[in-house]
């Protein structure tokens, strides 16, 4: 039994000046709402690409539309070039989301109320390198479009590389057999 009171009595210890309070920004302030404001401007980006990413990747548009989705000319030519390229972007904008949220939580982590100017220039460059990654990746979703698609979303007989279909595509739904006709005077069962 002493050895579960010792060990209360350490827990006791560890977490009597622990507070959630000091988590969260004084925004009392004008240094607490700048720290909150550059906070959340550089998480918006990554945070914002990888629910993207999330439902390009699973829950894409089934047609091209000029409202929804990854828009491309290659990618909208045809169904199959859409579905494509719906399923590149998201998992690419999946991991690159994923990425860049994890490094700018660890940047955010470094934010301190005291030296405002250096928070706000650190997170302009934050924001600056999500811009620059995220059209660097668009970019290339391009690229790969275009190398395996034609303008008219027709596939390309010869391709410098090959992206296995079994990662990209959608599964093809089942052929349904074809019933046989039923001839009138015979019962149907």
């Amino acid at each position: 039994m002493e050895e579960t009171t010792g060990f209360m009595d350490w827990l006791s210890e560890l977490v009597k000046d622990f507070s959630f309070a000091n988590f969260i920004p004084k925004l009392n302030t004008v240094l607490g709402w700048v720290e909150t404001f550059s906070k959340l401007a550089v998480l918006a980006g990554p945070v914002l690409i990888l629910v993207l990413g999330l439902i390009y990747w699973f829950c894409p548009p089934k047609e091209a539309n000029h409202r929804l989705g990854y828009r491309f000319w290659w990618g909208m030519g045809s169904v199959e070039a859409w579905q494509f390229t719906q399923r590149v972007a998201g998992i690419l904008w999946t991991c690159m989301g994923f990425l860049l949220s994890i490094i700018m939580l660890l940047v955010c982590g470094g934010f301190s109320p005291t030296d405002g100017l250096d928070m706000v220039s650190t997170a302009g460059t934050c924001l600056i390198w999500e811009l620059v990654l995220i059209g660097g990746l668009c970019l290339f979703i391009d690229v790969v479009v275009i190398l395996r698609y034609d303008r008219k979303g027709n596939r390309r007989p010869k391709v410098a590389f090959t992206i296995p279909d079994k990662f990209l595509s959608f599964p093809k739904p089942r052929a349904e057999k074809p019933q046989a006709p039923q001839s009138p005077d015979l019962p149907q069962q």
